[in-house]
Order: structure tokens, then C-alpha cells, then sequence
């Protein structure tokens, strides 16, 4: 139960972008610009060793992250912020 101020918690069997929207308190067009970008116009990858040898195997300079929204991971042109950039570049 999410009451007393206690955080709202996600179901076992729930995606993570199902949660999203579930407990998001209005609808904020700045987010949902933000998941149409990053999450739900990409193919989604199960992990980013799977991104990672779709991006060998298509030849393309690509970095991975990990999908704050959906909980996948996903390919990018852009390089990651952090220290390790996941870059492919066979």
C-alpha cells in the first residue's frame, strides 16, 4: 500500500514503463517528449551485450544506455555521459 507517504512500489509483474505511467501525477508534456525520443520510438534490447552485437552486426558507430523509462536498453548516435561510453565501432 502506497499510502502515509510512502513511496508507491512497482508490481513483480509490471514493466517499468507501465509503472511510469501508473504513478506519474499529470501528464507533463516535457517527459512524454522525453520517453517518445529516448524510448519508445527505439528497439528495445534486452541487455546491452544484445545491443552492443546488433550495432557489430549492422557496421554503425552506436553507443548503449540503459532506458530509464522502460528498463531496456537502446542504441544511440550520441555518446553517453559517464566513463564508460559503451561505444561500437567495428
Amino acid at each position: 500500500m502506497a499510502g502515509r507517504g510512502r513511496p508507491p512500489k512497482r508490481g513483480a509483474d509490471e514493466s517499468l514503463m507501465d509503472f511510469f505511467v501508473r504513478t506519474r501525477s499529470a501528464s507533463d508534456p516535457a517527459i512524454d517528449r522525453d520517453v517518445e525520443r529516448s524510448c519508445t520510438s527505439k528497439q528495445p534490447y534486452a541487455s546491452e551485450d544484445e545491443a552492443r552485437a546488433v550495432a557489430a552486426m549492422n557496421g554503425m558507430k552506436l553507443f548503449t544506455y540503459h532506458c530509464r523509462y522502460c528498463d531496456f536498453w537502446h542504441l544511440t548516435r550520441r555518446p553517453n555521459s559517464g566513463s564508460d561510453p559503451g561505444i561500437i565501432d567495428d
